[in-house]
Parts: C-alpha cells; sequence; structure tokens
C-alpha cells in the first residue's frame, strides 16, 4: 500500500488538495473489502479450519457446530470474493484457501488466534 501523509497543500483559491494518490485510495478500498469478506465470526473460523488443509462442507459443519445452510452461504461469500476455491470430487466438494494476500493474513491471524495457548491468551 503507498504511503499517506499528513501533509496537505493549500491552493490559492484556499481549498486543501489532499495529499493521497489515486492508487493508495484503490488500494485501501481493495484492503477494506477484503477485511469486510473475512469479517464474521463463522466466516473466520472457516478459514482458520482451511489453513489445515482443504474440507468438505460437512467436516466444516461438524467442526463448528453449524447448519450446512449456514456455512454454506458462507463459503459462497468466501469463494465469490476470492478467498477459497472449490474443487468437485465426485459427489464432494472440497473447499481450500486460495493463494492471495488473505490466506497471510488468515495465516496470521491462525497463529494468533486459533492454535492452543496462543488462542487461550489472545482471549485475555
Amino acid at each position: 500500500m503507498a504511503h499517506i501523509t499528513d501533509s496537505r497543500s493549500d491552493t490559492e483559491s484556499g481549498e486543501i488538495e489532499p495529499s493521497v494518490t489515486e492508487e493508495t485510495r484503490a488500494a485501501a478500498n481493495a484492503a477494506a473489502d477484503l477485511l469486510r469478506a473475512m469479517a464474521s465470526p463463522h466466516r473466520m473460523m472457516i478459514l482458520c479450519l482451511l489453513m489445515e488443509g482443504r474440507k468438505t462442507v460437512t467436516e466444516i459443519c461438524q467442526a463448528i457446530g453449524a447448519r450446512q445452510s449456514l456455512i454454506s452461504q458462507h463459503l459462497t461469500r468466501l469463494r465469490l470474493d476470492g478467498l477459497v476455491k472449490a474443487e468437485r470430487r465426485g459427489h464432494y466438494a472440497y473447499y481450500s484457501l486460495t493463494d492471495t494476500i488473505a490466506k497471510d493474513l488468515v495465516s496470521t491471524l491462525h497463529a494468533h488466534f486459533c492454535s492452543g495457548e496462543k488462542a487461550d491468551n489472545a482471549s485475555r
């Protein structure tokens, strides 16, 4: 993401010119879209589970303890946002994380919140 500065220059008309470039605005919007796509406890649990490897909807439902319809809705959102991919094998669809910046973010979040002792410390 491009550097954002606090300095602003005044024009002759007294208006303040923004110092943030369009590229920075676009990058900030993309980052916000990514965070919105992840901003659900159910979606975060799904993403953390998928850090361990590909899973079926049934496996995700059992691990989270949620209805299949709810998990399917969240998986659809994650797939449409490009965070997960589905691979059909026979009667089953296996979901896994896509290789995007989201995977890096989920990896960091997984290390801090989804793995054993660290998760206990994060909640304190």
